[in-house]
């Protein structure tokens, strides 16, 4: 055997392979988090920008501005301004990010000290990239579990009773993936007293912030004493369903604004230059974007009105995201049911279990990576039969 870290061995990945029973001629989907996937979604603006930046010549290293582009800096304040009511120094807080996935990494890495025994935060069930990112850095994950009888959202004292002398930062994805709550403005606050009493950083992954079906979004940088103490990380892939263009961005703390900085050139270089200007036409028009937040508050509405009826499912209507986090743990175990609907009625879904071992009994299914209307409604009745057929033979009642 190689001489590697053993750590990177135990790093959980899911397994793909029981999809490959679904028939190719009628499969669908539901459980893949690329918007529309597999048809053309983006509008002719954002397209005509990109294809522009090629004809110009913009083709060379974004090495200014934090590597943001100059449109892209001018899109991205705005934004930030409007929509996260944050005031960016793009010079020494802006940084743009070959995708958020690696802003995350280096926003945890920056915290811990490997193979010292340091430990993060992590909200549990979560995003499943995170705790890996613990795990191949040489940390350790210490889970904050969030529980059902709470509607999944946060209890700070379960937080403040995981604090140790090695704990270096918390996680959070807001709105949570795969839960798809939107915590509030009261409990992020109560979170925020603690993250200040333990001098703790907070790495806020904010991918999914345009999906909030109602209410008011909280930025955690806005809250009192946290604009120093957290690092945001943004996507456009959930945001504005750019999934293959691969650019992120980050609001920094000004004192980790340099170093992180040198490892973004360092481990991947500056993000894709004719990419961010049709990442900016994007956020200069962002209508199209918002019509699909409409669009995914009926989806959930219907989904979650015929899966919720099931006997031996529960089905919470989601505050945020485009996936419901469906508890099927009356009708088996998270595989037993996600093998079911594969040969049953030819749909994936994806197991709670690939966020952890608190996502037993659960399902994620996506509302947002389907192509079209009927496809989803078709999906979903499926769904709806090929439950209620299991509930029938496990003697599982409404």
């Amino acid at each position: 055997m190689l001489n590697v870290d053993n750590s990177w061995r135990n790093i959980a990945s899911p397994d793909f392979t029981p999809y490959d029973a679904l028939d190719p001629e009628k499969k669908i989907l539901l459980n893949g988090a690329d918007l529309f996937s597999p048809d053309p979604c983006l509008p002719s603006h954002v397209i005509e920008a990109t294809k522009r930046a090629l004809d110009e010549g913009r083709t060379h290293y974004s090495l200014a501005n934090g590597y943001a582009e100059p449109e892209l800096r001018e899109a991205l304040l705005k934004k930030l301004k409007e929509f996260n009511g944050l005031d960016v120094d793009p010079q020494r807080e802006l940084l743009v990010i070959p995708s958020s996935a690696l802003g995350l990494y280096l926003a945890i890495r920056v915290c811990i000290t490997p193979n010292t025994g340091d430990e993060v935060l992590n909200i549990s069930p979560g995003f499943a990239e995170n705790i890996n990112d613990v795990v191949q850095m040489g940390a350790t994950n210490v889970l904050v579990p969030v529980r059902q009888e709470h509607g999944f959202h946060i209890d700070p004292a379960d937080i403040e009773s995981r604090i140790t002398e090695h704990t270096r930062c918390l996680v959070l994805t807001n709105p949570n993936n795969p839960t798809a709550v939107v915590y509030t403005r009261d409990e992020l606050l109560e979170v925020a007293k603690i993250l200040e009493r333990h001098n703790l950083i907070a790495v806020v992954d904010q991918d999914f912030e345009r999906q909030v079906y109602s209410g008011s979004y909280t930025t955690f940088a806005n809250l009192p004493g946290m604009r120093e103490r957290t690092i945001t990380v943004f996507g456009t892939s959930k945001d504005l369903g750019l999934t293959g263009f691969r650019v992120g961005y980050m609001v920094v703390p000004r004192e980790l604004f340099g170093m992180l900085k040198i490892a973004i050139f360092n481990m991947h270089g500056p993000t894709n230059t004719f990419a961010q200007l049709g990442v900016a036409a994007a956020y200069n028009d962002p209508a199209y974007a918002d019509a699909w937040v409409d669009l995914m508050r009926e989806r959930r509405a219907y989904g979650q009105s015929v899966l919720d009826a099931i006997p031996g499912v529960k089905c919470p209507l989601p505050e945020g995201g485009f996936y419901f986090w469906v508890d099927i743990s009356a009708l088996g175990t998270s595989e037993q049911v996600r093998d079911w609907l594969i040969h049953d009625a030819q749909i994936g879904v994806g197991l709670g279990t690939w966020f952890g071992a608190d996502g037993e009994g659960f399902l994620r299914v996506m509302y947002g990576a389907v192509p079209d209307e009927d496809t989803y409604k078709e999906g979903i009745r499926r769904m709806d039969v090929s439950l209620r057929k299991l509930a029938t033979i496990q003697h599982v009642v409404a």
